[in-house]
């Protein structure tokens, strides 16, 4: 007998904390134009890199697509699924429906080029802290990590974690790896949970009317 299981999408609206950590603190975004977005490798640079030390745990390169499977304290799952777009070896963003958040790499790390907020900073020793994005501290928890998610399992990670106190305290945990980005985000408050952890990272696939698979849309013949 077919089993039918129900999963929510909670891309924008329903994981407001998770968005809210990953993209709601950038602005509405353009429209995407999926042409100019996937258009053939030829005409992008398909590997833009500022070169700077921290990049390699906060890579963004051009249309791959990160996506994640989410989960409440109840159980809930759902997924979270987002865009990289780099058209600048020193700039980047990550989109998800009709909003992006802009990110700036710089010698001390990357930065959120909405809040000016560090997203990750050197050294990567564990107890280095600066100010966070949310309005707490963030800390370099842990780093050397080992994560296992259902993209794969992953080494050298680094773990940050943000605490902001208040009426209604919130933790936020990043897990960043090598050449990948974040693996998992888990934002905690009071007796809510929201998490994350990353399912896939690819560019897209396209197939062409010939059946032949692609990672770039073909150029128009």
């Amino acid at each position: 007998m077919p089993v039918s299981v129900r999963v929510r999408v909670r891309v924008l609206v329903s994981v407001p904390v998770l968005v809210l950590s990953l993209i709601a603190c950038g602005a509405p975004s353009p429209p995407l134009d999926t042409q100019s977005t996937f258009e053939s490798a030829a005409s992008r640079p398909p590997h833009a890199s500022s070169g700077t030390p921290l990049e390699r745990y906060f890579p963004l390169v051009d249309s791959h697509i990160y996506s994640y499977a989410t989960m409440t304290e109840t159980g809930d799952p759902g997924a979270l699924v987002l865009t990289a777009r780099r058209a600048f070896p020193t700039h980047g963003e990550l989109r998800a429906s009709a909003r992006a958040r802009r990110f700036t790499y710089v010698p001390e790390g990357v930065v959120s080029a909405d809040s000016g907020a560090f997203v990750l900073k050197a050294p990567l020793v564990p107890g280095n802290s600066w100010p966070g994005e949310h309005g707490g501290a963030t800390r370099i928890d842990a780093v050397e990590l080992s994560v296992t998610v259902p993209a794969g399992s992953f080494a050298g990670c680094v773990r940050t974690v943000e605490e902001r106190g208040g009426d209604v305290p919130v933790r936020y945990t990043t897990v960043f790896c090598p050449d990948i980005g974040v693996v998992v985000l888990e934002v905690t408050s009071g007796m809510g949970l929201e998490r994350a952890e990353l399912k896939s990272y690819a560019p897209p696939v396209f197939i062409g009317p010939d059946g032949v698979v692609t990672t770039t849309r073909p150029a128009p013949r």
